[in-house]
């Protein structure tokens, strides 16, 4: 028996119903896969028409939104510009509130506010402590458990944002996999954006000057600063109104750079060995290795969660487990060397901080890519490795408080 509920229930039209009504935006989603799975079906063209004519039919709806967009995106803003209307120092308030400042806005789009005044109230509590922590922060450019604390932030504030996209099914396998799709998304829609503004700035500043008029002063404290922030949360916008959450760029791309990134990977490996360099003794080595190990973690997941078992080849599939693989190997380099270093330098809160992560992240890759093995070899589901995903996401969460709370606390601040 399938795992998909809809083609479970395809004879069962008040089941059918009843999903629908349960959870609208995971039953598009099944949908879309049980129409891979049976195009032949009657029942399903009829869903996909239904769900195309609701879609056309919330115009207003997305009137709401934009309006909602406009507004917290000029308080975020505002905001931003705080250092300037209240005379603060650039280099004490950036760090601190960036991730706040390009967050908030965000969760505040996706917040219900008709219903779940019990999760609103959460959601707004824990933006206060996010702010009130980065403002209560002692101010010691020295301090390594402060950057670390400040580094973790924006993982603090995503997590808040992932339980802001879920709703109230945040125990749901396919929300967490849906919000993951959904940053991987926003993530190239925001970079869009953002080159289009740089080119938009580049023309208007050129066509102004045609004329004797500078304005480069003006849209660098106005236009510019109110753009950044605005970019994310227009972003979602547009995914969520415009592409209707139907885009596919993150996978796309991850597709791309696999097999690329795996032949420099191993490439790497075997160039590292010849060269005789080490990570144990060479600490920006072994930042690059720990760079390396992210960018591979991210773009695995990405093609993962928009991954389709019935269209991706199976040199594709090797090739990403090749990937994973060589990516354990780097990871455990890397953690060697920081065990290496905590034995011979002792404990730091970087030392702290990068060990717990890289920890997290190993066991994480293991269990991905034991999953991926048993999909590609031994026929298990797409949806046990999504659950492998989904799973971890409360792990690093939880982590991300203990580094930006705990942390800069048990080091005293230093």
């Amino acid at each position: 028996m399938s795992d998909n509920g809809i083609i479970n229930s395809l004879d069962n039209h008040p089941k059918l119903e009843s999903l629908y009504q349960k959870d609208r935006l995971a039953f598009s989603v099944l949908l879309k896969e049980a129409i891979d799975l049976k195009p032949e079906s009657e029942t399903l063209k009829t869903w996909q028409a239904r769900l195309k004519y609701n879609t056309n039919s919330n115009v207003s709806r997305t009137d709401n939104k934009l309006l909602l967009v406009i507004v917290i995106a000029l308080l975020a803003g505002i905001f931003a510009k705080f250092p300037v209307i209240f005379s603060l120092s650039d280099d004490w308030f950036y760090p601190r509130f960036l991730p706040i400042i390009l967050i908030t806005p965000i969760i505040l789009y996706f917040v219900n506010f008709k219903n779940g005044g019990l999760r609103n109230r959460f959601l707004l509590a824990g933006v206060a402590f996010c702010t009130l922590t980065s403002w209560q922060m002692p101010e010691n450019i020295n301090s390594d458990s402060i950057t670390m604390s400040q580094i973790h932030m924006p993982l603090l504030m995503l997590s808040l944002l992932g339980f802001a996209f879920v709703d109230a099914n945040w125990r749901q396998t396919i929300k967490r996999v849906e919000y993951l799709g959904y940053l991987g998304e926003v993530f190239i829609i925001t970079v869009l954006i953002l080159l289009g503004g740089g080119v938009l700035t580049a023309i208007s500043i050129g066509l102004f000057e045609l004329i004797g008029v500078d304005i480069s002063q003006f849209y660098m404290d106005y236009v510019i600063i109110f753009g950044l922030v605005a970019a994310p949360t227009v972003a979602s916008y547009v995914y969520d109104f415009v592409l209707n959450r139907e885009s596919n760029f993150a996978n796309t791309l991850s597709s791309i750079f696999i097999p690329l990134f795996f032949i420099t990977i191993v490439a790497y490996l075997m160039a590292t060995i010849y060269q005789g360099k080490t990570p144990y003794n060479d600490r920006e080595f072994l930042i690059i290795f720990n760079g390396l190990l992210l960018v591979t973690w991210t773009m695995s997941v990405f093609y993962i969660i928009g991954h389709n078992p019935l269209k991706d080849s199976k040199l594709m599939n090797i090739v990403h487990i090749g990937l994973l693989t060589s990516t354990l190997v780097v990871n455990a380099i890397a953690l060697s060397a920081i065990l290496y270093r905590w034995a011979e330098l002792g404990t730091t809160p970087n030392r702290v901080a990068v060990t717990g992560a890289n920890i997290l992240i190993f066991i994480h890759l293991i269990r991905i890519t034991y999953q991926c093995v048993q999909n590609n070899f031994l026929g298990n589901t797409q949806q046990s490795i999504e659950s492998t995903i989904a799973s971890f996401l409360p792990i690093y969460s939880l982590w991300s408080v203990v580094v930006v709370v705990v942390l800069p606390i048990a080091f005293n601040f230093r």
